[in-house]
């Protein structure tokens, strides 16, 4: 039985497929808040038996799926006529074109990034419900349109039969007279009635009220007085040709009202014969279909439009890509595809909020289309990326000219037009820049999919070396970008395949020369790209979003590895582990790591977690109460890469931090330049007095060693102990219980 939705939710109805529980707790949490009535699919075979029963208005789906993919669900969905209109939001951690290519050629309708915002997963659920609804709506008003049209016209040449008839029998029947009398009276389409000859003999109350003419202006009058844009054409002299071999014609016509003014009408022309078979007369009915014409048109025009900047959508500017591109042909010309994205601009929804933001796409929208000459193309893509088509000569003189002037109309600011917005005045100027990547037939790609992928790439070059311009497509970033999306397609499942090794690197007491711990370090080898170096993989997990899954893996490797020794005989050993930015700001880092330590029954002060000094310095309030969280658990915080960023002294000595990490930078020269044996000492110094240790990591001398032992520095590691040693390496040496020679 279908629900009831409006008892139940004035939002609508969206299903949510995705295997991973906590993203699809966190999408139907903020989904039912937000007044939605939310299904959930936990994969995509029961997404497929769900959406049977009842469609719902929109579905987000999952793109990494086990068994059947998310393309796959949408293509089997986009194939079923119960959900073929259902509107589909991909969720995806990654930012792979190919994939967004292949979403939208399978029909998707948009894609949204993980992590979640709940801002954007809110504005993309609410526009895409809206648009569906409206769409569904105009497509039922359409039909309820045709049929009415299809019932009028039956109604219409039922009438003419009726009234045909009903000349034919008025010698004979006054009461069918009276009756066609009321009749032609009452009805609200126009009807005038001519003799054998043409001369109008009568007209009804309805053509009065549409065109204008009182009965009695026109009675007496040839009916070709009845005015028609097309009056004397070769369509009005084809309707005429109609009329006479086959005694009827409908069709529609372009008519004038008295005043002047044009209307689109539904005509229908008959003649009616007398026993001898001649004419006797003729009945024209029409109607007026204004308001027909007007919405048929908003149905065309979103069908190929955008509907807050009136831009081209994709359809259209494919048709536009295609048209430029034989034309080019023609000329010998090139055709470059420029893809724009606006830079930051979510931050501007954030601050000055939707309507801002609105206001914001529709002045660049405008801005866009004075940039660019005559004959471009200028569309929008979703959200804040547009893209422009243009013909251009082989130097590319005019592409070049408009990115140009694009950017320095943006950066003089684009004007807005509201009112009472919070945190922005009427008339204010939005400061927005924008990246642009280009493409060019031929030399870049022989089909739009292909020129579109290769000005992401360059769209993302852009926006990697500083924003704010734009870059030309080459082979190279072609290059860099697979070699990036090669790692990022073989991090995906490493943990499953069990290609991370944890190695430990030893951290040794300067005074004493014991043994005092290890600094967890993360290697990865893959079958396909071999051993991958952590600076190239780690920063790639961290930027589509993989990171996370591969930190818990270490924390609770690691706390493992530590019960394993702990039930060997080899004592407490406290090994450090390196916490990423996006861990440190995680609201759920500090119950992960406390299930570890539980789960392995491994003591919290075993364990240290280190963050670098740019990750804390980034929102250094957050940070105090983000390190608070974590020095509740026992856990020990190291500071690492210390003094290579801005530190702020006032919020350091607020930092619960137990120990300062000296970077391998000043180590490597402590011996030999004043400067860095200058900044190891304060360190040194400065994390005394606030009661921190202070551990030098690189160390891989004698003299680096005795130089940092005869300033006080408390540990040290580095190549000149032990390079980082796999598990069983370092238990061996454990057992060994070498020592450092001081």
């Amino acid at each position: 039985m279908h629900r009831d939705l409006s008892e139940q939710s004035s939002k609508g109805e969206v299903l949510i497929v995705e295997d991973t529980p906590a993203s699809l707790k966190l999408l139907s949490d903020l989904l039912t808040e937000a007044g939605y009535y939310v299904r959930q699919a936990p994969n995509g075979e029961l997404a497929l038996w769900t959406v049977q029963s009842r469609p719902p208005e929109l579905i987000l789906l999952d793109v990494r799926m086990p068994g059947i993919d998310g393309f796959e669900v949408c293509r089997r969905l986009k194939a079923a006529p119960a959900t073929a209109h259902v509107p589909v939001i991909f969720l995806s951690a990654q930012h792979d074109t190919d994939d967004k290519v292949r979403g939208f050629a399978l029909g998707g309708a948009d894609f949204v990034a993980k992590p979640f915002q709940a801002e954007e997963i809110l504005a993309r659920t609410d526009a895409q419900v809206r648009l569906g609804r409206a769409q569904l709506a105009l497509a039922a008003q359409r039909a309820l349109l045709e049929q009415r049209v299809r019932e009028r016209t039956a109604e219409l040449a039922e009438l003419a039969a009726s009234l045909e008839r009903e000349v034919e029998r008025r010698r004979a029947s006054e009461d069918n007279m009276r009756l066609a009398s009321r009749v032609f009276a009452a009805t609200q389409d126009a009807i005038v009635i001519a003799d054998a000859q043409g001369i109008i003999v009568a007209t009804n109350p309805a053509f009065s009220t549409i065109s204008g003419y009182a009965s009695g202006e026109m009675v007496g009058r040839h009916v070709t007085t009845l005015h028609t844009v097309q009056q004397n054409t070769a369509a009005y002299e084809a309707m005429l040709a109609t009329l006479a071999g086959h005694g009827h014609w409908s069709g529609e016509m372009l008519a004038r009202r008295k005043n002047g003014a044009t209307f689109p009408g539904l005509l229908s022309v008959s003649t009616v014969m007398g026993d001898n078979g001649a004419v006797e007369n003729y009945i024209v009915v029409f109607m007026d279909i204004t308001e027909r014409k007007a919405e048929q048109h908003l149905i065309d025009f979103l069908s190929y439009h955008d509907a807050l900047t009136g831009l081209p959508n994709r359809m259209l500017a494919r048709q536009c890509f295609d048209e430029a591109q034989a034309a080019a042909q023609r000329n010998g010309q090139c055709v470059a595809v420029l893809c724009l994205d606006l830079d930051r601009f979510k931050s501007m929804n954030d601050s000055y909020g939707a309507q801002v933001g609105d206001q914001a796409l529709q002045a660049v929208a405008r801005l866009l289309r004075g940039c660019v000459p005559e004959g471009a193309t200028v569309s929008r893509q979703g959200g804040d990326e547009f893209q422009i088509i243009m013909a251009d000569d082989a130097q590319l003189s005019a592409t070049m000219a408009a990115a140009q002037a694009i950017l320095a109309r943006l950066r003089a600011g684009v004007q807005l037009d509201v009112q009472a917005i919070a945190q922005a005045q009427a008339g204010q100027h939005a400061s927005l820049t924008t990246s642009i990547g280009i493409a060019v037939w031929p030399a870049d790609g022989a089909t739009l999919d292909e020129l579109l992928r290769n000005a992401d790439t360059a769209l993302y070059r852009a926006k990697e070396v500083g924003r704010d311009n734009y870059a030309f497509f080459t082979e190279r970033m072609d290059a860099d970008i697979r070699a990036k999306l090669a790692i990022q397609a073989q991090l995906r499942g490493a943990i499953v395949r069990g290609e991370f090794e944890v190695h430990y690197q030893p951290q040794m007491c300067l005074r004493t020369g014991t043994m005092l711990g290890a600094e967890a370090l993360l290697r990865w080898h893959n079958p396909v790209l071999g051993q991958v170096p952590p600076n190239r993989f780690i920063p790639l997990a961290e930027e589509y979003g993989l990171i996370a899954p591969i930190g818990l893996w270490v924390v609770d490797t690691v706390c493992a590895q530590i019960a394993a020794w702990q039930a060997a005989g080899l004592g407490t050993v406290k090994v450090a582990v390196n916490l990423s930015g996006s861990q440190f700001a995680h609201d759920g880092t500090v119950a992960s790591v406390e299930q570890a330590l539980r789960r392995h029954g491994v003591p919290a002060a075993s364990l240290g977690l280190e963050i670098t000094e740019g990750t804390v310095m980034g929102d250094p309030d957050k940070a105090v109460a983000a390190l608070g969280r974590l020095k509740d658990i026992g856990v020990a915080i190291s500071l690492d890469d210390f003094g290579t960023g801005y530190s702020s002294l006032a919020y350091l000595k607020r930092f619960p931090i137990d120990v300062l990490k000296i970077d391998k930078s000043f180590v490597d020269d402590v011996t030999s330049k004043a400067s860095d044996a200058a900044i190891a000492l304060s360190v040194i110094s400065l994390a005394h007095n606030l009661n921190m240790r202070v551990i030098a990591e690189g160390v891989e001398t004698r003299e680096q060693v005795e130089f940092l032992a005869a300033h006080g520095c408390d540990e040290m590691q580095g190549y000149y102990f032990s390079r980082p040693l796999a598990a069983g390496a370092y238990t061996t040496l454990l057992r060994e219980k070498r020592m450092l020679q001081l």
